[in-house]
């Protein structure tokens, strides 16, 4: 799935106020040995053997709970085994539905028939294959239904509203919606909840074909057939295995009964290409669309309905089907319970090559790599484990279950999760995580060079952000000086969390501070017949540095965090972080109070919100500073660092709450996706929902809980 958005950061670095060792959470003295360590991990990364881990895993469409996917999962377990690491198979029994060949025909107002598989390429014997499951869409409803079509963009809340305003009802129809925007589960949501009857979601080329790049084979841009398959599963209301929601999925346990299932679509729904939705597109009469609605195709866009009639038939064969997890642990030398956990998932809609298998194989250089260290009797201080995730795609299914079976081992271990999906899609590098962990990641990048643009890949992605923010950083500034306050510098931070990956439930659900990292791009090949080893291997990375970029990133963060004798979560940060987003809030609120009426407005007072999150920034500083003089001065008050480790592990937890208002799954106070986004990140989430919905009882109601969050936050850290 995609990889999260970014966000500006502009708050003043805790770092720059003490001298800091340097490493963060290392002595001197043992920066030595650390930095020596990394180098010969660098030295040993074998670009041959990422691709040939790519072409071996890629060979055959592998989607989860097939015999192809159990067979890539014996692969990656087998490879991990022969790096050193203790490597076992976990199936995991999880309810999937794989599709039927389906009917989808343009029936008025001329009888054509609309393609459900790729055309493929003529050389490229990956991009077409038989094995590939049509269009479908992972937990999407069986149907057959002949109906008008209904043009709706991109099928978000707004667009229906849209639709009603100019008096087009889609109550009984068919609604043609673009990717783009929201997650794809949404639009079939959005549209059952307006009573349609089905739903067909194309890709257009404006968002990411031929006005975007060249198409592939030339470039990364959608080809005219390319369908992206996906899940339709309502994500951002929970993922996982939706007949086991909140609780772990295993053979004898509870289960609900399809007819109880929620979370899933009613209404039947598939994906088409920009080629097939064209044929619709042109037959389409009604209202010309709004400018903003008018996609990349010549032609005139028109909503709807008809005289385009379409039919679709769809069958779908749902089941409890096994998925198998591989989980690997290299055992700590001192502090053998505290995790330092990464993962990857492993299945793919057809091959893979760049979603997920770009990651796979990073993974397994990282194994490789940190293998070989351990070869002279070296171990990390704390527990590696690496995990290759199945069901990603439906879901975040093997991810989920392994987080809900295990969690409270995992409330006590878990020192953090790294999560590469598409380690490499493109070459922009991007980060997503929580705010605690962004120093950590901004030392790494700034000590890997960036394979296309000659300085680091910190440099690199901190002067993209400033310029494409630079417009947004002038502002805030601005309003920084009319409120009196003193300007700030301009600092590249993480983006805030979401969901659509498999760090979802580590940070949403149980509260451990997770990241997202990876090299992306236009990627017009997603989720198609066409992300296979061809175009990695032709197209995307040839030579394959930037996967090599990927696994010394990697490699690092994950040997920094098991190795730093204070582990470097600096939550200073985040109490930063959450400043700049109350008053970013505050300040959207008064935009949206200047359109409501006063018994509508958005009111509460912030103060005791803003005060919690600047004790988190005040308790966070002050810890930090006497990490740094522990370690600078080589003595620790009480003897070590175990009491701050323990400290600093459980601080995430602190913003675990009640439950999000009506999507009790998603327990993070501080990080979640909006509920009309699916992906895309609401940061203090309670609140950042009241403001995109207008909702003045919501925004009242839910200062104190995002408070009492950030108090508890910083508490916590002052219990030393």
């Amino acid at each position: 799935m995609a990889l999260g958005l970014l966000r500006l950061g502009v708050a003043s670095r805790a770092s720059a106020q003490a001298p800091l060792p340097s490493l963060l959470g290392f002595r001197s003295a043992d920066v030595p040995a650390e930095r020596a360590r990394e180098a010969t991990l660098d030295a040993g990364i074998r670009p041959d053997s990422l691709r040939r881990h790519l072409r071996i895993l890629t060979e055959t469409p592998h989607v989860a709970g097939t015999p192809a996917d159990l067979a890539d999962a014996e692969y990656v377990r087998n490879r991990l085994i022969a790096y050193g690491w203790d490597a076992h198979l976990e199936a995991v029994p999880v309810y999937l539905n794989y599709p039927a060949e389906p009917v989808l025909e343009l029936t008025e107002p001329t009888a054509t028939p609309l393609a459900t598989r790729e055309r493929g390429l003529q050389w490229d014997k990956d991009a077409y294959d038989r094995d590939a499951f049509p269009a479908f869409h992972g937990y999407g409803a069986a149907g057959e239904v002949t109906a008008q079509v209904v043009y709706a963009n991109y099928g978000d809340v707004d667009d229906f509203k849209k639709l009603a305003e100019v008096g087009i009802d889609v109550r009984g129809r068919i609604v043609l919606a673009r990717y783009g925007r929201n997650f794809r589960g949404l639009k079939v949501r959005n549209a059952e909840r307006a009573g349609a009857a089905g739903v067909i979601i194309y890709s257009d080329p404006a968002d990411d074909g031929f006005a975007r790049d060249d198409v592939y084979p030339r470039g990364q841009g959608r080809p005219e057939d390319a369908i992206q398959r996906g899940s339709v599963q309502y994500l951002s209301e929970g993922p996982g295995d939706p007949t086991t929601p909140g609780w772990g999925s295993t053979d004898k346990g509870k289960r609900l009964k399809p007819s109880e299932v929620k979370g899933i679509p009613k209404i039947p729904s598939i994906p088409l290409s920009w080629g097939e939705a064209k044929k619709i597109l042109l037959a389409l009469d009604g209202p010309r669309v709004p400018d903003a609605w008018q996609g990349g195709l010549e032609l005139t866009y028109h909503m709807g309905p008809g005289p385009a009639k379409v039919h679709m038939k769809i069958g779908q064969n749902y089941s409890v089907r096994p998925i198998w997890n591989v989980i690997a642990t290299l055992k700590g030398r001192e502090a053998p319970d505290q995790w330092v956990i990464g993962g990857n998932h492993r299945d793919a809609w057809v091959h893979g090559a760049n979603d997920p298998n770009s990651g796979t194989i990073t993974m397994l250089e990282v194994a490789r790599g940190i293998g070989a260290l351990t070869r002279n009797g070296w171990r990390p201080r704390r527990t590696l484990v690496l995990c290759s995730w199945d069901g990603e795609e439906y879901g975040l299914l093997g991810s989920t279950e392994w987080c809900e079976t295990n969690a409270a081992e995992l409330k006590q271990k878990a020192v953090a999760y790294v999560n590469v999906d598409a380690a490499v899609g493109g070459h922009d590098f991007g980060v997503s995580g929580a705010h605690a962990l962004g120093d950590v990641i901004t030392e790494v990048i700034n000590d890997v060079k960036d394979p296309g643009k000659g300085p680091s890949v910190g440099q690199v992605w901190a002067d993209r952000l400033k310029n494409e923010g630079r417009a947004d950083w002038a502002r805030r500034n601005r309003e920084r000086r009319w409120r009196g306050e003193p300007e700030q510098i301009f600092v590249p931070m993480p983006g805030s969390l979401g969901s659509g990956s498999d760090y979802t439930a580590f940070e949403d659900r149980l509260g451990i501070a997770s990241c997202n990292l990876g090299f992306g791009g236009v990627g017009g090949v997603y989720h198609s017949q066409y992300d296979d080893f061809a175009f990695m291997d032709r197209v995307v990375d040839p030579g394959y540095a930037y996967h090599v970029a990927m696994v010394e990133i990697w490699s690092r963060l994950a040997l920094r965090l098991a190795e730093a004798e204070a582990i470097p979560l600096r939550y200073s940060e985040t109490g930063n972080f959450a400043l700049e987003e109350i008053q970013t809030l505050d300040d959207r609120a008064d935009d949206v109070n200047a359109a409501l009426a006063d018994s509508s407005k958005l009111k509460a007072d912030l103060t005791a919100l803003r005060a919690a999150a600047t004790h988190l920034r005040d308790a966070g500083r002050t810890l930090e500073s006497a990490v740094d003089r522990a370690l600078t001065r080589g003595v620790w008050p009480d003897g070590s660092a175990a009491s701050t480790n323990r400290l600093l592990i459980g601080a995430e937890r602190n913003f675990i709450g009640a439950g999000l208002p009506g999507r009790t799954w998603f327990l993070n106070e501080i990080y979640a996706p909006g509920l009309n986004t699916g992906y895309a990140a609401v940061p203090l989430p309670r609140l950042g929902q009241a403001v995109l919905e207008h909702d003045a009882h919501a925004w009242r109601d839910g200062v104190e809980p995002i408070r009492a969050a950030l108090e508890r936050t910083a508490t916590a850290l002052q219990a030393k």
